[in-house]
């Protein structure tokens, strides 16, 4: 019988299983073939998984993968019989060749990797995960898995269990002992185990959710150049407002090849953070991300481009890379793309730009859609103009909480159009929410309403609050020549003239005819002091 697992072979799995630097990873394969031909049986399963799984820097090979469990398997490795199951081998023709059955396998398995065979313990639990042991070999190791799975967390079984209550209905499903044996081999020095601990806690799969744990074991893994590692590092630390560390991490995930971390680093380019601003290298971070697939990465640069910020506005740019976003199915591109589209340029279609509203607003949470959609069947610009429409497009995206699509239902019911009768209590309601959402830009409307009582109560107090406002904000004299006519109509006093006076003058110089009626019949007096005169 052929050896198994000799130091050569141990050489070459650890160069590929227990370190991140892909330039070591050729040395491994060299290492593993050299061990396999000169009779080493184990070290044809481990060829087999770089074949199967793509470890090792290979192009995943079906075919040479089933060869490599075959020789190891025929030779007496009984890593490679489990590892030919779950390569999806029928258990009878491994039969055929193999020393060790499948039961006798995982026997095996079980009693290196309780030895200390990190391997061992790794394979059992991508067995267990994957649902590659039969329930024939479970029923006997059961109560030995049931057990280990209590060992591998601290706090209590797989579950989460820390009650020691052994009832059937609360003995772990069978994949749930991954964990038990990814622990085992993440101890072990295996990486992909780390991997594998820092997700299940991270989402709560056969153990109880764990954030702690999962950083923990995220650090180990990036420690030995994990990729999935050094991102969540990232990650962690932009959550923690450490944004050196955070950076450092997210170029080092960079250079493994991670999708996401270019896209993490070239926003912390952009704005300065953990980083000098550099708008170029947040490009070039940009363009990296979406060279690896990372659509959100193609908004980032369609709006580097739109917004005129940090680099001169370029449409065309924009849009090339809102397509790209929105053809990569990233939806949020729709928007953004639609104003395009609706823009005086060679590739203006308001068609184009109503469809992709549209689909926009079935799933939107900001009404954003709704507003230029209203905003389209207001101006008519898809066809004929329909009020009634638009209000129904504002109406859903001020439920959403849309600044601009409230003021507008404020405004339009305020003065009525044609076909919308005026409705001061629905103008009043829309105006009055925007003024408690701090966004309100009408405010001599809203103070119009106030000092009539229209749609509400009457409040003199807060009209002039509002006209005053308004008079700092809106420059059509209107709400100056109001001011103007409270003051006046409410003297008791001569300054009470002099400040209706001013407020006229000044409506007055905006343009207000409505102020020119009204102070010509202000007259000055011996003494300087305006008076009214009939």
């Amino acid at each position: 019988m052929a050896t198994r697992m000799t130091e050569l072979c141990k050489k070459g799995a650890n160069q590929i299983w227990k370190q991140c630097n892909k330039e070591l990873f050729s040395q491994g394969m060299t290492w593993l073939e050299e061990a396999a031909y000169s009779g080493d049986a184990d070290a044809w399963f481990f060829l087999g998984e770089c074949y199967r799984l793509g470890e090792g820097a290979v192009e995943i090979n079906e075919k040479k993968a089933c060869d490599c469990y075959r020789r190891g398997a025929s030779s007496g490795s009984y890593r490679a019989v489990l590892g030919a199951v779950l390569a999806g081998q029928p258990e009878a023709v491994i039969k055929q060749d193999a020393v060790y059955s499948l039961e006798e396998s995982i026997k095996e398995l079980r009693s290196s990797a309780e030895k200390g065979d990190a391997y061992a313990a790794y394979q059992l639990g991508a067995a267990y995960e994957a649902g590659g042991i039969p329930m024939k070999c479970l029923e006997d190791a059961a109560a030995v898995d049931e057990s280990a799975a209590a060992d591998g967390d601290a706090d209590g079984d797989a579950d989460g269990n820390t009650d020691g209550n052994t009832d059937a209905s609360r003995i772990p499903q069978p994949a749930a002992f991954c964990i038990s044996w990814y622990k085992k081999a993440a101890d072990g020095g295996i990486v992909n185990a780390m991997v594998k601990l820092g997700i299940c806690y991270q989402s709560g799969s056969y153990v109880e959710q764990n954030m702690e744990r999962s950083i923990d074991w995220a650090d180990k893994a990036a420690s030995l150049g994990s990729v999935w590692g050094l991102k969540q590092m990232g990650l962690y630390y932009l959550a923690c407002g450490e944004m050196e560390a955070a950076a450092a991490y997210f170029q080092a995930a960079m250079q493994q090849g991670d999708e996401e971390s270019p896209l993490y680093l070239g926003r912390m380019y952009l704005h300065g953070e953990g980083t000098e601003r550099n708008v170029r290298n947040a490009a070039e971070a940009f363009e990296l991300a979406a060279s690896r697939g990372v659509a959100e990465s193609c908004i980032e640069l369609g709006n580097l481009f739109y917004q005129d910020e940090f680099v001169e506005r370029d449409d065309e740019k924009a849009f090339f890379w809102y397509r790209l976003a929105y053809d990569a199915g990233y939806k949020e591109a729709a928007v953004p793309l639609a104003r395009l589209y609706l823009r005086t340029s060679e590739i203006k279609d308001c068609q184009k730009a109503e469809a992709l509203l549209k689909e926009a607003a079935e799933t939107e949470t900001d009404g954003q859609a709704a507003l230029l959609l209203g905003n389209l069947s207001r101006d008519g610009l898809c066809g004929q103009m329909d009020l009634e429409e638009a209000i129904g497009w504002y109406e859903k995206g001020a439920e959403q909480g849309n600044p601009e699509c409230m003021e507008l239902l404020g405004c339009l019911f305020f003065q009525g159009e044609e076909g919308i009768d005026t409705d001061y209590a629905r103008s009043f309601y829309w105006l009055s929410r925007c003024m408690e959402a701090g966004t309100l830009q009408s405010c001599s409307k809203l103070a119009y309403l106030y000092m009539k009582g229209e749609g509400c109560e009457v409040d003199e107090e807060k009209a002039i609050e509002l006209f005053e406002r308004a008079a700092r904000t809106e420059y059509d004299g209107y709400a100056l020549y109001e001011l103007g006519y409270i003051y006046e109509q409410h003297s008791e006093s001569s300054e009470d003239l002099e400040k209706a006076a001013e407020y006229y003058q000044r409506a007055i110089a905006m343009g207000n005819e409505d102020a020119v009626r009204r102070f010509s019949h202000f007259k000055k007096g011996i003494f300087g002091r305006w008076k009214i005169v009939t």
